[in-house]
């Protein structure tokens, strides 16, 4: 099936839960297999480029880096689960005590807390990682929020009003995405998140894939 409209690409996020913006889970339909190849890139409402913002801005699913450096949607009845399990009901903060996130992506969070929604452009020098030399830690570092499920991408800045394309992606604390599009992110216990997914995603997952979400999502 190919998806034509943008109503049957949140229909497929609805079902599947978890859909891969390209293909990298085995087995598992994702938007760059499944939306047509001539509808991308054309700036109208059936570009599935576009989609991936709007969906994000409509509140129908979290967008982000969440396994490895791979983005793909996650419906935002199930995110909640999803940050559960990547993030063992720990903050950014103990995390960070704890040694497992760098001091970059801990200063990173901090400026997102402040700041809420902010282009990357902002953030970075914001975060004092601005030169040139620090580009890679920044790139890591927003990576390993969007791992953790602590940071979500809600959009795309420009840089001026005369310039075509789009500069930077904004950035936004998943907390607080969650309440500004005013759904429930009460934790659950991490065992209780764990059982959930894997039974969820059994359910529409290829064996294959199910065995690469039990590993990400650390459901064994």
């Amino acid at each position: 099936m190919e998806l034509f409209t943008y109503e049957e690409f949140v229909q497929w996020v609805e079902k599947y839960k978890i859909l891969p913006f390209s293909e990298f889970v085995p087995e598992h339909p994702s938007l760059t297999s499944a939306a047509a190849q001539n509808q991308w890139h054309t700036n109208d409402e059936n570009d599935p480029w576009l989609w991936r913002i709007q969906i994000a801005h409509d509140g129908a699913a979290a967008y982000g880096k969440f396994f490895g450096p791979k983005a793909a949607f996650i419906h935002t009845d199930f995110f909640a689960l999803v940050r559960t399990a990547l993030s063992s009901n720990k903050t950014v903060d103990e995390r960070y005590k704890d040694g497992l996130i760098s001091n970059a992506a801990n200063r990173l969070y901090k400026v997102l807390s402040e700041n809420g929604n902010i282009d990357s452009r902002n953030l970075r020098k914001e975060a004092g990682l601005n030169a040139k030399e620090d580009k890679k830690d920044y790139e890591k570092a927003l990576v390993e929020l969007q791992n953790y499920g602590d940071v979500v991408i809600t959009g795309a800045a420009k840089q001026s009003d005369h310039e075509a394309g789009w500069s930077s992606m904004c950035y936004q604390p998943s907390e607080l995405w969650l309440q500004s599009i005013q759904r429930n992110s009460d934790a659950t216990s991490v065992e209780q998140a764990k059982e959930l997914l894997k039974e969820q995603l059994s359910l529409t997952c290829s064996a294959k894939a199910l065995t690469y979400f039990v590993k990400k999502l650390h459901l064994k």
